[in-house]
């Protein structure tokens, strides 16, 4: 689908406290890739995810969302761009108040019906759990579950993944990213993720663009990259990859 432009960075650069984070970060994402950020500790690749919903931005650059700024406007910005993180967000209440809490609802609380919420949660697998139930008591991973269902209302185009599955045991993590990588090939989804689980990722991603100290070191399949000794270069060995704040 290289014609359907979803992302575009241009020289995107970011600093904090007069520390670089990225420089000089350009590339594009198009609709329905599965794409993973992956660097060492400090590389940038966490900083880098947030700034597609908006949730930084850039010092210097643009970042484009079909074709217009990033900043345009935001709430419709994060209702098509969902993001999952390393710990799940459940607020206190029933499954159906933290399904109601996704933006899509907001103006039309009274006209949801209870069915629609209840596909959702079938959507993710969840199909034992009552829309009555305390959010607080489901396990880990039917909390990771719940908020994916929270996302999908929302019918997003792209989807996040901030270290989703790196408090879930191997076994409950393969079954998640299971699940969104065949809910991104029905829905047609673009999935960005970072990981720090190497081999997880190799499972899922078509393309990797591989960060060092804030720059693009590799853009291209995990296959490539190793026949171009791409993650030895980059000081990153497998034992080596571990996430940044």
């Amino acid at each position: 689908m290289k014609n359907d432009l979803i992302f575009q960075l241009t020289n995107v650069s970011l600093e904090v406290n007069n520390l670089s984070i990225l420089r000089e970060i350009n590339f594009k994402v198009y609709k329905g890739e599965f794409l993973a950020l992956i660097g060492a500790s400090g590389a940038g690749k966490s900083s880098l995810l947030r700034m597609f919903n908006a949730l930084s931005s850039p010092t210097k650059g643009q970042i484009t969302f079909r074709n217009q700024d990033i900043d345009t406007d935001i709430q419709s910005l994060r209702m098509n761009v969902g993001i999952l993180f390393q710990n799940p967000v459940v607020f206190a209440g029933s499954v159906k108040e933290n399904l109601l809490a996704a933006g899509r609802w907001k103006q039309n609380i009274a006209q949801t019906l209870d069915h629609e919420l209840i596909h959702s949660l079938e959507q993710v697998g969840l199909n034992n759990i009552e829309l009555k139930q305390n959010a607080k008591d489901l396990s880990g991973g039917e909390q990771q579950r719940l908020a994916l269902a929270r996302t999908l209302i929302n019918h997003p185009q792209v989807l996040l993944l901030d270290e989703p599955t790196s408090n879930l045991d191997p076994k409950l993590a393969r079954s998640i990213m299971d699940l969104i990588n065949k809910l991104r090939l029905e829905l047609q989804l673009t999935v960005i993720a970072v990981s720090h689980d190497h081999l997880l990722m190799r499972r899922y991603a078509e393309r990797v663009i591989l960060l060092s100290q804030g720059l693009i070191v590799g853009d291209g399949s995990f296959e490539v990259l190793d026949r171009e000794q791409a993650l030895e270069k980059a000081g990153l060995l497998e034992s080596e990859i571990t996430d940044e704040t």
